[in-house]
């Protein structure tokens, strides 16, 4: 069995750090106390070296506090006043750790929701104006940042009568999560991804694929990765039950950045996957089989299903959904496939929800580590197990799924190029108690 302490001692740089960083605002400081750990034990974990460890967390502090992430997470006390769907509970944070492999290093990424003072009115219905305040914030701060793009979406994917916009919420329409930015904590420096999922006037759950590409067409029309994703579409079953969700991409100089196209599949099973993720066998490179069979492998590992799951059974219902009030987007795989100007074909990853359909944090902890620690990838995993620990200290990991949300893997040089998701549970009722205590002494 799989050990996890679940008092971990405190990072050395946060100790330092939270030793000479001014106070704030109550709700500031409530989600530096939160995340700022969480941080330290991320980096740390992951083999930062230690000035890289500061600066993580000095980024986090400084663009947090002075311009954008702490004061638009919002109050820090539940219930959220904007209900982000980065985590289940409504937090507007999550964290991810890119798995090494056998002679590699992980990366540590974060991505919020900026959460504006208006979001949700009609001065700001769609809740974009934390995110254009912090992508302007960033942009100067960071010469190397390009935000060509992510305007071209804001632009494109949005429409920009606001009145309109609050008409429809007071009509019954729910606001949701529109736009999202990561920082990505780089060895060789940090650099920033943006989410765009539309929401026009009217549009209904999805926008539709010939609205997609007229967005698309504008940057790059000539896109053969983006031709082979919509013949996968319109051709295969599987491709035509797929739901467009979102688009991100790197904001650097557009020749070298990334555009990923995510899309929702109602099915689980592993012959949905394997017909996805060649595009209908458009993609068949060396070893592919081998990939598949280690990647399914991983999954029986992670969600301990038998050994002789059938290729063609779905994942087991997820245990209380109804209560439990998942939505349908959230208990299935997404997908993304990369069309960036210049490929003949997309790259292509699959997500993995671990929430819904995990036993508990511990089990799809103990099976994760098992299965990369048999493939000669196991350096890392005690600093992970350090890192769920600082993560559940509000309760026991084998009590509960949400921790760790999803499990994301591509096929890269001959290996599986893997990420764990993992959500802080801010508003768990567990943190809460702690946090209103800590208010009520700052107010």
């Amino acid at each position: 069995m799989t050990e996890i302490t679940h008092h971990p001692k405190p990072g050395q740089a946060w100790t330092a750090l939270s030793q000479h960083l001014p106070p704030r605002s109550p709700n500031e400081d409530a989600w530096w106390k939160l995340t700022g750990p969480h941080m330290a034990a991320l980096v740390e974990a992951a083999g930062y070296p230690i000035e890289k460890q500061y600066e993580a967390l000095l980024i986090l502090y400084r663009w947090t506090a002075s311009i954008a992430f702490i004061p638009y997470l919002g109050p820090s006390s539940a219930p959220p006043v904007w209900h982000s769907q980065l985590s289940h509970d409504g937090g507007p944070i999550e964290y991810s750790w890119k798995w090494n492999t056998a002679s590699g290093e992980p990366n540590i990424r974060y991505s919020i929701e900026p959460i504006g003072r208006s979001a949700g009115t009609q001065l700001d219905p769609l809740n974009h104006q934390a995110f254009r305040e912090l992508l302007h914030g960033l942009a100067t701060a960071f010469p190397s940042t390009d935000t060509t793009w992510s305007h071209h979406f804001l632009a494109a994917l949005y429409d920009h009568d606001h009145s309109k916009y609050a008409q429809e919420q007071e009509a019954g329409t729910k606001a949701s999560t529109s736009v999202m930015l990561s920082t990505e904590l780089l060895r060789k420096g940090p650099e920033f991804k943006t989410y765009f999922r539309p929401s026009k006037l009217g549009q209904g759950p999805f926008l539709s694929l010939a609205e997609w590409e007229t967005a698309f067409s504008q940057l790059d029309p000539g896109n053969a990765a983006r031709a082979s994703v919509h013949e996968f579409l319109e051709s295969s079953p599987e491709g035509q039950l797929m739901k467009p969700l979102t688009v991100s991409v790197d904001n650097i100089d557009p020749a070298k950045s990334r555009m990923k196209w995510y899309f929702w599949s109602p099915h689980t099973n592993f012959a949905s996957v394997r017909e996805i993720m060649t595009l209908g066998g458009r993609i068949d490179t060396p070893g592919i089989s081998d990939q598949f069979d280690n990647l399914f492998q991983l999954i029986k590992a992670v969600l301990h299903l038998p050994d002789e799951f059938p290729e063609t059974a779905d994942l087991p219902a997820p245990k209380g959904e109804d209560e439990d009030g998942h939505e349908v987007l959230f208990r299935t795989h997404w997908y993304y496939f990369d069309i960036a100007p210049g490929k003949a074909l997309p790259e292509v990853k699959i997500y993995i929800q671990l929430r819904p359909n995990g036993r508990d944090d511990a089990s799809i902890a103990e099976g994760l580590v098992g299965w990369l620690k048999a493939h000669g990838r196991g350096r890392y995993c005690d600093g992970f197990l350090r890192v769920l620990a600082e993560l559940a200290q509000h309760r026991r990991l084998d009590e509960a799924t949400g921790i760790q949300t999803f499990l994301a893997c591509q096929f890269k040089n001959g290996e599986l190029d893997l990420t764990s998701y993992l959500g802080p549970e801010a508003f768990h009722p567990g943190r809460q108690t702690s946090r209103r205590a800590t208010l009520r002494r700052g107010e």
